[in-house]
């Protein structure tokens, strides 16, 4: 299909620079000054009045968790990041079979999209349901239309069986890179779960398939003690004899690496991703990422599908932290997502995410923004912390394809899904509460 976005006001790249004139995008990707007339059947998308971007990209998400937002509190407030896991997350992973699984990820895309979200970084875990959890993933993120880069959370906290039906599932997924919108990555919990040689051998698994590890890494002070009681310096030097450093890494969270680590990662090229409502969610801490400006991505952290809400909460907590903190900062944190996913498709950086020239991927938001003041490339980064949010986007694109038009999913109707989801929250619940 070949689709024209005619009418808006175009922007793209880090920093933002804009763009003129109709965009076109036939067979996924974004088409040069062909005349339109050439083509036997073009599709119209108007944009008359509307700020028209690179799709957004979630750098970190857990979309298991779509359907345990508003579920019962647990039994005893949390008081620390591992009484969290053990008390929310890790029953809410333990109660998930396959259909739920797949309800998660095709609702959690869904909002996604909705919300102006292109391309998600996934990082998932059901140690009950492993093998073939990655293909309902996929299948549920496919069917909403969305883009994604999906790993399996290996981890050693059920054990040495458990660990390998988590390393087989990744090596089992990243072997066959399903789909042109599918990309895989290798994935462990934390460093806190798992041992020296498991550690070896995810990153070996990524070294072979030349693909990212993905690892959750100093959330809160327990790697930093786990790494030490094992002998290490740090838990940046159990990931260096482990290997997972020599290759592509994804950490998120690193909120308590210090700035001698955060500089190694810098050194070694590792991406860094940041999820500050999370952050602030489990009282972890505050992440100063400033060094990482150019590898440090928003994620959301499976608290939901809005990433410029996340962008927003970015902002005023680097405010908050910093009184020369600017939106531009977080404009580039928020840009590290394209530049993320371009990494994890392999795309050179003349056709990669977050642009808009010809050759490059058709994965494309229109916000139906009109701010009281001009918008321009010099302040579309505070007109994002200030102004935009997910209410303004009224179509998205992905690969060329329309998921969402007059912001409402064209692949899935939002009613019917609405009550799938209830049901299947429920069932999820009540499962848990099993637990």
């Amino acid at each position: 299909m070949t689709l024209l976005i005619r009418g808006g006001r175009g922007f793209h790249g880090d920093p933002p620079e804009a763009f003129e004139g109709a965009l076109l995008i036939d067979g996924g990707t974004v088409c040069g000054a062909t005349p339109v007339d050439t083509y036997e059947k073009v599709r119209i998308l108007d944009a008359d009045g509307c700020l028209v971007l690179p799709g957004f990209v979630i750098g970190h998400h857990h979309l298991y968790a779509t359907l345990a937002r508003g579920m019962p509190r647990p039994f005893a407030a949390p008081q620390s990041l591992i009484e969290r896991l053990e008390r929310v997350s890790w029953r809410l992973d333990q109660a998930l079979d396959g259909d739920l699984i797949e309800l998660s990820a095709l609702a959690g895309t869904a909002e996604a999209l909705r919300c102006g979200v292109t391309g998600i970084v996934d990082h998932h875990a059901s140690p009950r349901a492993i093998d073939g959890s990655l293909d309902r993933v996929a299948a549920g993120l496919q069917a909403a239309g969305g883009r994604g880069v999906l790993c399996y959370e290996a981890t050693d906290r059920h054990g040495e069986i458990g660990f390998e039906a988590g390393l087989n599932e990744n090596e089992r997924f990243v072997s066959q890179y399903p789909g042109t919108t599918q990309r895989a990555m290798v994935g462990g919990h934390a460093p806190f779960t798992l041992s020296d040689d498991h550690l070896w051998k995810l990153a070996a698994l990524g070294a072979r398939h030349d693909v990212a590890v993905h690892l959750h890494v100093a959330e809160d002070d327990h790697d930093q003690l786990d790494a030490r009681q094992r002998g290490a310096k740090n838990v940046t030097e159990r990931l260096e004899r482990a290997g997972i450093l020599d290759g592509r890494a994804v950490i998120a969270h690193g909120v308590h690496l210090s700035p001698a680590e955060i500089g190694r990662l810098v050194e070694d090229r590792a991406w860094l991703t940041h999820q500050p409502r999370s952050n602030m969610n489990s009282q972890v801490g505050y992440l100063d990422a400033a060094p990482l400006v150019r590898r440090l991505v928003l994620g959301t952290d499976g608290i939901n599908g809005d990433i410029i809400a996340e962008a927003q909460a970015a902002f005023f907590s680097l405010r908050d932290h910093d009184a020369e903190g600017a939106a531009e900062t977080v404009w580039s944190w928020l840009a590290g997502g394209w530049r993320l996913l371009s990494d994890a498709f392999g795309l050179p950086p003349e056709r990669s995410f977050g642009w808009l020239h010809e050759g490059c991927p058709g994965d494309v938001v229109v916000l139906d923004y009109d701010g009281a003041s001009p918008v321009q490339a010099d302040n579309l980064a505070r007109h994002l912390a200030f102004g935009i949010s997910a209410r303004h986007v009224r179509h998205v694109i992905v690969a060329g394809e329309i998921v969402v038009r007059d912001g409402q999913p064209t692949k899935v109707d939002a009613n019917d899904l609405r009550r799938l989801a209830t049901a299947g929250a429920e069932r999820l619940w009540a499962r848990m509460a099993e637990s």
